[in-house]
């Protein structure tokens, strides 16, 4: 499942609630972060990719991106 899928398939509205519900690592601005990831401009590092498949409980894994 893609990181966007899971994003409609929990409701997430905002790009900074999404980046919230990850938890993304501490970045100058998370939800800029998150919408490289959607639009395949950037790749999350190892602890981001971590807090990406516990925060979807292994719905989107690294294979997704």
């Amino acid at each position: 499942m893609t990181l966007k899928e899971w994003q409609i398939l929990e409701q997430i509205q905002t790009l900074g609630e999404l980046a919230k519900r990850l938890r993304v690592a501490d970045t100058t601005n998370p939800a800029m972060l998150v919408h490289k990831w959607l639009k395949g401009k950037a790749f999350p590092r190892k602890e981001n990719l971590e807090r990406i498949v516990k925060a979807t409980r292994g719905k989107v894994t690294p294979n997704d991106f």
